[in-house]
C-alpha cells in the first residue's frame, strides 16, 4: 500500500468514512479529495465574510485596547423605578433612553471621577458630560456621541437623540458624531435582557449597563411588594476608580431613579 494510500485511509477513519460511499471510485480517491470531502461534510460552510474596516474597526480596537489596558471590575445593583415609569408615561414623546441619559448625567454631575479617562498614564476628569449611547447598526455596536447631556433640556436631547440614532442605525455617521465622548451607556432593555456587564469605551474609564424594567416581588419592611425594577451595573477601570467610589456613583443613580419626578 503506498504512503498516499495510508494517508487517506486515516484521513478517512478520523471522520468515520467509508470510501466506497464517496460517490467516485476508491482507486480515484486523492489526498486532496478526501480533505475537500471532509471540509465539506463536517466543516460549517461559510455564508459571508467581510473586512472589519471603518468606524467598526475604531470601535473594536478600542474594546480590544480597554481589555488589553484596563484593570476592570463591575458592579450591579437592582433599582426601583416606579416613579422614573409614571414619568415616562406622562410624557411618552420622550424617548425612554432620554430619561436614562438625564439621569445619568446628574449622577455624574455629583460624582465627576465617573466622568474621566487615562490616557499617557494620567487620570483625566472632563467637564463637560458628554455621553455616548450604544447603538445596534447595519454594521454593528456604534457609540454615538450626545454633548453636555447635563446642560440641555429633555426635547433639545430628544431631538438630537433621535437623529443620531436614525443615522447610526442606518450606518451613516461622521467621526464628529462618535468622537468626544466621557462616560457611556448601553441598554439591551428592549431585547428582554435583564442584567449584563459592558466593556468601557477606552480610553474612557467607565460605562452603565441596563436591562429591562420589569415587575418583580420585593420585600419592604417584611411584606412582599410588586414594583418596576431594573438591575444596573458599572464598570470601571480599577486603575482610576475604586470599587468603593463606584459602588457609591450606583447608589446615587439609585436614589435618583427612585426620586424621580419627571420632566421639570
Amino acid at each position: 500500500m503506498e504512503l498516499k494510500d495510508i494517508e487517506i485511509r486515516k484521513l478517512a477513519d478520523q471522520y468515520n468514512i467509508d470510501l466506497k460511499k464517496t460517490g467516485i471510485p476508491e482507486n480515484s480517491i486523492t489526498t486532496d479529495y478526501i480533505k475537500n470531502y471532509i471540509n465539506d461534510h463536517f466543516f460549517p460552510h461559510v455564508l459571508e465574510k467581510k473586512p472589519i474596516n471603518g468606524v467598526r474597526k475604531m470601535i473594536a480596537d478600542h474594546l480590544v485596547s480597554g481589555l488589553k489596558e484596563a484593570a476592570l471590575i463591575s458592579l450591579y445593583m437592582d433599582l426601583n423605578c416606579d416613579n422614573f415609569m409614571k414619568a415616562r408615561k406622562e410624557n411618552q414623546d420622550i424617548p425612554y433612553n432620554v430619561f436614562m441619559l438625564k439621569i445619568i448625567a446628574s449622577a455624574i454631575n455629583e460624582f465627576p471621577y465617573m466622568n474621566s479617562s487615562i490616557k499617557n498614564n494620567e487620570i483625566i476628569t472632563y467637564k463637560e458630560i458628554n455621553l455616548g449611547i450604544a447603538v445596534d447598526s447595519n454594521i454593528g455596536l456604534i457609540v454615538p456621541v450626545i454633548r453636555d447631556v447635563n446642560l440641555k433640556s429633555f426635547t433639545d436631547i430628544a431631538l438630537e437623540y433621535s437623529e443620531l440614532a436614525k443615522r447610526a442605525k442606518k450606518g451613516i455617521i461622521k467621526e464628529i458624531d462618535i468622537s468626544g465622548g466621557t462616560f457611556t451607556f448601553s441598554n439591551l432593555g428592549s431585547t428582554g435582557i435583564s442584567y449584563f456587564m459592558s466593556i468601557p469605551n477606552w480610553p474612557q474609564t467607565g460605562i452603565l449597563s441596563t436591562g429591562k424594567i420589569e415587575q418583580r416581588p420585593v420585600v419592604v419592611d417584611g411584606k412582599i411588594e410588586i414594583h418596576h425594577m431594573m438591575t444596573a451595573s458599572v464598570t470601571v477601570d480599577h486603575r482610576a476608580i475604586d470599587g468603593a467610589p463606584a459602588a457609591r456613583f450606583l447608589s446615587g443613580l439609585r436614589d435618583k431613579f427612585e426620586n424621580f419626578n419627571g420632566i421639570e
